[in-house]
């Protein structure tokens, strides 16, 4: 470990630490499954399987505006 600090110039206390460290772990709260919006976006997959995700989206939106609810975010499509 000596050799290959002094090779990168860094101190050897430092990689030292760093492996003794946990992984990091990825932040923020795993994403909630939504059934029901992973059954609407399949539908519409499955009738026009060309369309991305901001079509898809358009479309759930335009979808929900005419039931007055709320439309999904796009990030979840």
């Amino acid at each position: 470990m000596t050799a290959g600090c002094e090779t990168l110039g860094v101190a050897r206390s430092n990689i030292a630490e760093r492996v003794r460290q946990r992984p990091p772990r990825a932040r923020g709260r795993p994403p909630i499954a939504e059934p029901e919006l992973m059954d609407e976006i399949k539908t519409i997959i499955d009738d026009m399987p060309t369309y991305g995700y901001r079509r898809v989206h358009a479309i759930l939106r335009r979808k929900a505006r005419s039931e007055n609810r709320p439309w999904p975010n796009a990030k979840r499509v």
